[in-house]
């Protein structure tokens, strides 16, 4: 097995698409420190302050209008994560840089509120997040996040959150109060129950069991909650959508959802070097089984296709998602949140003046 670089998921540092040049860097044989030799593996943060925090999502597979995203770059580290290309558009890499230099976005709160209180806004559910987890390990200091849903709930303003981390629980008290007006639904995403393999893929999110538990903790207090396997991984995790499903059930989730692996731009690189050095004897079968899933390459860009896969494979794994919904009754869809409340509570805070 090749030296792995632990606690990431990328192992290197890909080109930028943007740069028109890229550097390489030779040692001369007289260095010995090691120090110089190998890159620090400490997590860079930077505070920015953008004009806007809300996107706009005009892609006909992806439910919400909005999204927001307090963070750019992400410290979970799933090597296989689709936003990592993002990062680019910021001057760096989709590989280690998108996992150690994490940009906080500190005025995001404000830019919310103060779009939210414009008299055009209508409104739209939200998702937290588009692309980066909200609450990956700087959420726990910086608590954008929670800022945000304090924002949602002040407006009464329907929000969404996707995420792999357990400390989504650390905010149950607004998430309840969002619940009660059907403001807020919240997506868990487990992609397996191997804890070795979930170290090697996506070495600093929670563990499975702690998801699970955090799926427990949001039924239990009626907020609504979404098992998500995103993504499904041929060969790897693919194996596992029946014990995950019954796991989800156990757990008080009633909704199930999936999306195939699809490894666009970069980040098939990225993923190759990484299986290939974290499970050599595994690396070739997955990515000829990733490939044979999505049409035959590693990326599928295709609209109703790229998260679904396409060919046999792809529908025999999608059936079978169906079969585990249908066994383990999770078959229910999350209620449609709320819009109505935002323009009655405008009203209401105008009706003050």
């Amino acid at each position: 097995m090749m030296q792995q670089l632990k606690g990431r998921g990328a192992q290197i540092n890909t080109d930028n698409r943007f740069h028109k040049h890229s550097q390489e860097i030779f040692w001369d044989d007289a260095i010995h420190d090691q120090e110089i030799l190998t890159d620090s593996n400490q997590t860079q943060f930077t505070e920015v302050h953008p004009k806007t925090i809300l996107n706009k999502v005009d892609r006909p597979d992806v439910p919400s209008e909005w999204s927001m995203n307090p963070y750019q770059g992400c410290e979970h580290g799933c090597v296989y994560c689709y936003a990592r290309i993002t990062h680019e558009y910021w001057g760096y890499s989709a590989g280690k840089d998108f996992e150690q230099k994490i940009m906080l976005k500190m005025n995001a709160p404000d830019l919310l509120d103060k779009k939210l209180s414009g008299k055009s806004w209508k409104a739209s559910p939200i998702m937290l997040s588009g692309n980066t987890d909200c609450y990956q390990p700087a959420e726990r200091k910086y608590q954008i996040t929670r800022k945000l849903l304090e924002v949602c709930l002040k407006h009464k303003h329907p929000v969404g959150i996707i995420t792999k981390n357990a400390l989504v629980c650390r905010d149950i008290d607004l998430l309840q109060e969002l619940a009660h007006h059907n403001l807020v639904q919240v997506h868990v995403s487990i992609t397996t129950l191997n804890e070795d393999l979930r170290r090697l893929l996506e070495p600093r999110t929670s563990t499975s069991k702690n998801r699970f538990q955090t799926v427990q903790n949001l039924a239990k207090n009626n907020i609504p909650v979404n098992v998500m396997m995103a993504p499904i991984i041929p060969g790897l995790t693919s194996d596992e959508i029946f014990s995950i499903a019954e796991q989800a059930s156990k757990s008080g989730a009633t909704s199930l959802s999936h999306t195939m692996v699809r490894l666009n731009g970069a980040i098939a690189l990225l993923f190759e070097d990484w299986i290939q050095k974290t499970l050599p004897l595994k690396s070739t079968r997955v990515l000829n089984l990733i490939a044979e899933s999505q049409g035959g390459k590693l990326h599928n860009n295709t609209f109703g296709e790229r998260m679904r896969g396409k060919g046999v494979l792809a529908e025999s794994i999608n059936q079978q998602v169906l079969l585990a919904k249908n066994k383990y009754n999770l078959q229910k869809k999350l209620p449609k949140l709320n819009t109505t409340l935002f323009a009655l509570n405008r009203q209401k805070q105008l009706n003050l003046f």
